[in-house]
């Protein structure tokens, strides 16, 4: 038996143990039970102390137990039957909680009672949902603002130095822009899509748009570029200008001499000679605040970084991966449809 059957069996019958299982039931009936049978007993003897025919009392007492066990089955299958269809339905949905809305109303008052507390506690959870929702948007919507506001002192700031040469001053400078747009990209990809526009892009001009960008950071540190990647792709270049500007921040992050630029087959890789990634950390360098040993080592990463990459390129239906060896190595795959499905 596969894996996948053997769930599916324990469901069913975990299904047709709870919560309506025979025996649960009778045992949950059994001060009923009792009183029906010394309800008939004390009503033959009474019958029997009267003098009535033995036939007669026997008749009278096994149609009075007839009459309680029909109405105990009766109670036992019409729950079974309801529950049953409830559950199955449950199985049916993606989000359970619409169970209140969907299931069917009961013959019986138990069912009635529950179906109405269900209802009650949908429209509180849908209420609370509401209003965390439109918390969410609210903040969202003040970040956004936030960024806007302060990348304009931060332009100024720019401004000043570069006419006045104050070259360290200006690195730090850049280093608080790409944390400002680090925060503002993380703010809006949760709704990337609303965000996204498709189009051909000539991947070696925004690649080479991207490096005149970091020319000064580059220089200073020694590295060197190279690119081949002549080529159209199909993305949004503001969103991938992003993951680029990224993946050079981590390139310099970590002593990388050069950095090689490379479009083949609908996949840009983007590898640089710096001190790579240990194979223990691979797995996670995607995850949501993963720093890893360099990370910490060099007490500059954030872990948001790739994490956010990623979040992005899901949302926009591309794939990407890392690999390390001698270096790190980032490749993008961009569908070659570009009618893709955002998610």
């Amino acid at each position: 038996m596969t894996q996948g059957r053997a769930e599916e069996v324990k469901k069913e019958n975990e299904r047709e143990s709870y919560p309506m299982n025979a025996r649960l039931f009778w045992r949950d009936k059994l001060f009923l039970i009792t009183i029906v049978l010394l309800t008939a007993a004390v009503g033959g003897f009474a019958l029997w102390a009267l003098n009535c025919p033995p036939l007669f009392t026997i008749l009278i007492s096994a149609l009075y137990l007839l009459g309680g066990l029909t109405a105990l089955l009766r109670e036992y299958f019409l729950k079974k039957s309801h529950y049953k269809t409830i559950y199955m339905l449950l199985d049916s949905l993606e989000d359970a909680h619409y169970i209140a809305d969907t299931a069917p109303q009961a013959q019986f008052w138990e069912g009635k009672i529950m179906r109405d507390i269900l209802q009650t506690a949908a429209k509180s959870m849908h209420d609370t949902l509401a209003k965390q929702r439109k918390e969410t948007q609210d903040y969202h919507a003040y970040i956004e603002l936030w960024v806007h506001e302060i990348k304009t002192p931060i332009s100024g700031a720019k401004l000043i130095c570069e006419r006045g040469n104050y070259g360290d001053v200006l690195a730090e400078l850049r280093k608080v822009e790409h944390y400002v747009e680090q925060v503002l990209f993380y703010a809006r990809s949760e709704s990337v899509e609303k965000d996204y526009i498709l189009r051909e892009i000539d991947v070696k001009d925004l690649i080479a748009a991207c490096v005149r960008e970091n020319a000064k950071t580059l220089i200073a540190h020694k590295i060197q570029i190279e690119i081949q990647a002549a080529g159209i792709a199909i993305a949004d270049p503001k969103w991938i200008a992003f993951i680029l500007q990224q993946l050079i921040d981590n390139a310099i992050k970590y002593a990388a001499k050069t950095i090689t630029f490379i479009y083949q087959n609908n996949t840009l890789r983007v590898k640089d000679d710096g001190i790579g990634i240990p194979a223990r950390d691979l797995p996670r360098v995607f995850d949501r605040g993963f720093t890893g040993e360099n990370g910490r080592n060099t007490a500059q990463s954030t872990g948001m970084g790739l994490y956010i990459c990623k979040e992005l390129c899901t949302k926009m239906g591309l794939e990407i991966t890392a690999e390390s060896d001698d270096g790190t190595t980032v490749a993008i795959t961009f569908p070659k449809n570009p009618y893709i499905k955002l998610l």
